[in-house]
């Protein structure tokens, strides 16, 4: 606290004939916090008494001005501290800061890579509080933020159950006891471990405390897609860079649109080609094209059959508290719709209830998009219906001869 103090005493007197600085002192200890957090400035030594100089802060915020595409000021204008209050990753943006002996700032050193291209992954727990994401919501997001660089490197994501995969994904708040803890709302939002011999390699970790979204305006909430792609960039060997298109950017920069058609800027492309090489049947000559990304609303498409024998539990609605997608009235029963499991109640007001398994495995879309079903019932001595998405004509989900269970 001390040599905080000393610091700034030393940043608030008044050079001989220049303007007084306009830099309060809570600005001040902001600014020495944040740029120490993220490899800018290193923190002051209490054992030696090294002071942490004007000189090497003025530089450190010239560094982080020149990182996050600002003038460089050296000084903590208003565009500074606006994107210092910019939710963001918890990873460093530089590892070895320039001190007063001058040292010159270097990128975070990239770790190891994975020796392996084959990495399993699991959900360990899921957003507590969050009434828009369910679970296989999220695990899907998860799948197709992985995805993103999967479909340009060799390498092949599989989701698993159990205690042993190479992945770790996380919903957490505050201290969770590995040096990165949270903030709540805002501030630092998520980490991800590099590759390595440490136990955590790999492992992603989001901030609970979070609004996390999905589909939904820039202003509401935390885009939980983009979060994702850019710490699996993380958790694969990436660090951040200064590009202002990057996914890698270290600053949150809203959602990236349908997760089925992101395409990732080409310098990440390029970075990840670096580390593992390209993927079989991928160009790397394309360049990127000046189209701009659809407006559509994303279609999230429902989890593949992509996980290990030990498959997870799906999650069964309540029927007699959860609210459900779609409802309709077919020879003389009532249909209930939530994802893919449908409810019949019948005439005699029992009801039946049909897993996944007994629905069309193919089926293109989570029925929990649609907006209305069309039945057509093509063939009543198998029991066999047709639903159709009326947003998307040629999706269709069969239920036949397994109907009535």
């Amino acid at each position: 606290m001390l040599l905080l103090l000393l610091l700034q005493i030393l940043w608030l007197l008044p050079v001989t004939g220049a303007a007084p600085s306009p830099q309060t002192t809570e600005q001040l200890d902001t600014g020495v916090d944040w740029l120490s957090r993220f490899g800018y400035l290193p923190p002051p030594d209490p054992v030696t008494g090294q002071l942490q100089t004007k000189e090497a802060l003025t530089k450190a915020i010239k560094a982080m001005q020149r990182f996050g595409g600002l003038k460089e000021t050296g000084v903590l204008d208003p565009a500074t501290l606006g994107l210092m209050k910019t939710p963001r990753c918890s990873l460093p943006d530089v590892s070895e800061a320039a001190g007063t002996n001058g040292r010159r700032k270097r990128s975070l050193t990239p770790p190891n890579k994975w020796n392996k291209r084959h990495l399993s992954w699991r959900v360990r727990t899921f957003p507590k509080d969050s009434a828009l994401l369910g679970r296989d919501t999220v695990r899907a997001l998860m799948y197709y933020a992985l995805k993103v660089w999967s479909d340009i490197a060799p390498l092949n994501f599989h989701e698993v159950a159990g205690s042993d995969a190479d992945i770790q994904i996380d919903f957490t708040k505050a201290d969770h006891d590995d040096g990165y803890p949270f903030d709540g709302p805002g501030g630092t939002v998520a980490h991800a471990f590099f590759p390595g011999e440490r136990f955590t390699a790999g492992d992603t970790h989001f901030d609970d405390d979070e609004a996390w979204t999905f589909r939904s305006p820039d202003s509401h909430g935390m885009d939980l897609f983009a979060v994702a792609v850019h710490e699996f960039g993380h958790a694969i060997g990436l660090v951040h860079t200064s590009a202002i298109e990057s996914i890698m950017r270290p600053y949150y920069q809203g959602p990236v649109g349908d997760p089925l058609k992101y395409d990732l800027p080409y310098e990440d492309k390029v970075r990840v080609w670096q580390l593992y090489g390209v993927r079989d049947s991928v160009s790397h000559t394309n360049q990127p094209s000046s189209s701009s990304q659809t407006a559509e609303p994303p279609v999230l498409l429902d989890l593949p059959e992509n996980r290990s024998t030990v498959l997870l539990a799906q999650d069964a609605p309540d029927r007699c508290s959860s609210h459900f997608d779609a409802v309709a009235q077919i020879r003389g029963e009532a249909f209930f719709f939530k994802g893919l499991r449908l409810v019949v109640i019948r005439a005699a007001h029992d009801s039946v209830s049909l897993p996944k398994s007994k629905a069309d495995e193919r089926a293109p879309v989570w029925m929990s998009n649609f907006h209305s079903v069309y039945f057509g019932v093509f063939a009543d001595s198998d029991y066999c219906l047709m639903f159709v998405c009326p947003d998307r004509c040629l999706d269709t989900y069969v239920l036949c001869s397994s109907y009535p269970a």
